[in-house]
């Protein structure tokens, strides 16, 4: 199953309706802070857990709208077989085909109604998930949905600014709890696990100074308080052998970095790099083990900030990782980090550009990091696209490519002189005043086009006899470069 498409509806920094579109397994969201990357992972978790105890409905909703919160998301392919192997069959009457494909829209909203569900009046609030009843064309709350929609599919999620030692939890919907049952085998069913239930038993229940031999007359004095005063009844403390998940789900990861304490009491750079970590070690597993039932329920996966306290070899280890991870899982990243982008790929990847504009938040899909076909993305390109930076690099490498192009309609445009015509005949003008030192010590004067003059300013910082460029020059060199790729 996968997560295909959101809407959000005045949530957060976003006023009025957004859509994002998710045809790809991996996918990345950059921009400044506060641009609302952040507030795309917290729509995702507010479906499916409905608002956090500790928020009000103020904190989530956009300060610049009188509208209602509305948070919808796209569900599709393989979405009979998840529900019949992990789910409620409830589901089922709200999947149908568009394009041939299994459908499931599911929404949360902010705005009470009541709406004709069946031969009933239901009450729609924000306590509430809907789902789309695709013949009644309308949202509706089918009984028992809110409890069960949790186990159609698993959210993790790693926050950059919050302790992420959820991802080192032992439960078996985890990352780590995955992990474990996969290196557990049939453990429960060895002759050692045998054994330690026989022992549990004697200890707790038949031994002759067993736990339960032990409380009898409690147990009896209770009894007869409840008999005399409430009428006969049987009083029994139970000491039964756990459910065997309850053993996994109550262990905890150590980590000894000169002081041996749980890593949920460790500071906040040790957990994500124990996060981080199992995430590599679980991508691993992916490799190995392709077909494990559990890898086959649906787990979308949520990153923020990633490269927070990694050097930039490990981002790249990561970003390897997080590739094997969404062949299986869908992955969702938030970076400030162009290392998380090296080897962004149009073909696997989604990247949306998130942005502040006046009163509200924009996330737009950008296909822009393939300039330079098999060389993309370049270190300048994607600083320039993703972050909004200037860079001499990615100034170097249009002209560069401009140029080569122009070689290839004429040799001579290799010259400095004939190329710098040749900008001039795409409508760029000799705008500068380039002083060329000669070997004989003297100068010559020329006229060039900006684009020329801040290359030769970048390509032979030994000639100190010219004016730098301005920041808005090299804006405006580059902008004039990209029209004419």
């Amino acid at each position: 199953m996968h997560l295909r498409e959101l809407i959000v509806e005045n949530f957060k920094g976003f006023k009025g309706e957004r859509k994002l579109t998710f045809d790809k397994d991996l996918t990345f969201f950059v921009g400044d802070n506060n641009s609302g990357k952040s507030s795309i992972f917290e729509a995702l978790d507010f479906l499916k857990t409905g608002l956090p105890l500790t928020k009000k409905l103020d904190d989530l909703k956009n300060k610049n709208s009188n509208g209602d919160i509305n948070v919808t998301v796209k569900l599709q392919e393989g979405i009979e077989c998840v529900i019949n192997d992990f789910s409620e069959v409830k589901y089922l009457p709200y999947v149908f085909k568009e394009n041939g494909i299994e459908t499931l829209i599911a929404r949360r909203t902010s705005k009470a109604s009541t709406i004709k569900q069946g031969k009933k009046n239901v009450e729609i609030n924000i306590k509430k998930i809907t789902l789309w009843n695709n013949t009644s064309r309308q949202f509706e709350n089918p009984s028992g949905i809110d409890t069960v929609f949790k186990t159609l599919f698993e959210t993790q999620f790693v926050w950059a600014d919050t302790s992420p030692d959820e991802i080192s939890d032992f439960g078996t919907t985890k990352i780590c709890g995955r992990l474990l049952m996969g290196a557990i085998g049939d453990f429960f069913k060895s002759e050692q696990w045998d054994k330690f239930t026989q022992t549990h038993k004697e200890t707790f229940h038949t031994g002759p100074n067993s736990l339960s031999s032990r409380t009898k007359s409690l147990e009896k004095r209770i009894q007869d308080i409840l008999t005399d005063q409430y009428g006969l009844a049987n009083v029994n403390f139970n000491f039964e052998l756990p459910d065997v998940s309850s053993f996994i789900k109550s262990g905890e990861i150590d980590i000894d970095d000169g002081t041996k304490t749980s890593s949920k009491e460790k500071g906040t750079g040790m957990q994500r790099a124990l996060a981080l970590a199992l995430i590599q070690v679980y991508a691993d597993e992916i490799c190995k083990h392709p077909d494990d039932p559990l890898k086959k329920k649906p787990l979308f996966l949520f990153i923020d900030e990633p490269e927070t306290f990694l050097h930039p070899k490990a981002q790249e280890k990561l970003l390897e990782a997080l590739g094997i991870i969404s062949k299986v899982q869908q992955v969702f990243v938030t970076t400030h980090s162009p290392y998380l982008l090296k080897s962004f790929d149009p073909s696997r990847h989604t990247l949306y550009m998130c942005t502040k504009l006046k009163d509200t938040n924009e996330a737009v899909p950008s296909s822009s990091l393939h300039l330079f076909g098999k060389s993309s993305p370049t270190w300048g390109e994607i600083n320039y696209f993703a972050y909004g930076l200037l860079t001499v690099e990615f100034h170097n490498e249009l002209y560069g490519f401009v140029q080569a192009k122009a070689t290839t309609i004429d040799l001579n445009n290799y010259t400095e002189e004939i190329f710098d015509n040749y900008l001039v005949s795409k409508k760029i003008t000799k705008s500068k005043t380039w002083i060329r030192e000669n070997k004989d010590g003297t100068t010559t004067t020329l006229p060039r086009t900006l684009q020329t003059y801040i290359r030769n300013y970048i390509h032979h910082p030994e000639n100190t006899r010219n004016v730098i460029y301005t920041v808005m020059e090299l804006k405006k060199s580059i902008e004039e470069l990209l029209t004419l790729l």
